[in-house]
């Protein structure tokens, strides 16, 4: 495979994951009944979720598949923090209520997603 191919493969997974996860974690905050609560579950997917992925294929690439399970859980933790502040500052919620959300979306997408790979 050149290049230019597995360039394109990577960044189709990216895309699909992104796409996945907004349609889990915005799906999951309509249970909320607020707009401004889901707008910022997408923004705050945009973000994080290229930004993830694209680590853990660096990670991958460089260094292999051997530690990619406590990469991928540190950069989980680091997910739920970073958009735990943001929906705290965003939405005008309290610290421990953003992150009981963000922790919420991000469990959710991460079993569903996980739970997909073991389907397919």
């Amino acid at each position: 495979m050149d290049n230019a191919t597995i360039l394109l493969t990577l960044s189709a997974q990216v895309l699909g994951a992104l796409v996945l996860t907004i349609l889990i974690e915005c799906g999951i905050s309509l249970f909320f009944r607020s707009r401004e609560l889901t707008f910022c579950v997408f923004l705050c997917n945009l973000l994080t979720n290229p930004l993830l992925n694209v680590t853990l294929i660096l990670f991958v690439v460089f260094f292999g598949r051997e530690f990619y399970a406590v990469v991928l859980g540190i950069l989980e933790v680091v997910v739920v923090l970073v958009e735990a502040f943001i929906i705290m500052l965003m939405t005008k919620r309290k610290l421990p209520k953003a992150l009981l959300l963000s922790l919420l979306f991000n469990g959710a997408s991460f079993g569903i997603g996980l739970l997909l790979q073991l389907l397919l």
